[in-house]
């Protein structure tokens, strides 16, 4: 799950000992790493505009995430060089 959050990610000094956000940056926030896999499948498929069947997703959401970058990439180029 990764959920977006605005909050205050950067600080500055405030005195000699203290310090102070210095203001509100947008960060997420990550509680697995599927989520984290299945998002990159999804900016894979918007960025070629081809759709991948549920069973392709899942069995690319149990690669390692090396693994799956290297695959994506893989089938990117295939799709480039398939294109007139």
């Amino acid at each position: 799950m990764i959920e977006h959050h605005q909050g205050y990610t950067a600080i500055k000094r405030y005195g000699r000992n203290g310090f102070r956000p210095a203001g509100k940056h947008p960060f997420k926030m990550i509680y697995n790493a599927r989520a984290v896999k299945y998002d990159l499948i999804q900016q894979f498929e918007a960025s070629t505009g081809i759709i991948l069947p549920s069973g392709v997703k899942s069995n690319l959401c149990t690669q390692s995430v090396p693994i799956l970058g290297r695959e994506l990439a893989v089938m990117k180029l295939q799709i480039k060089e398939t294109k007139p």
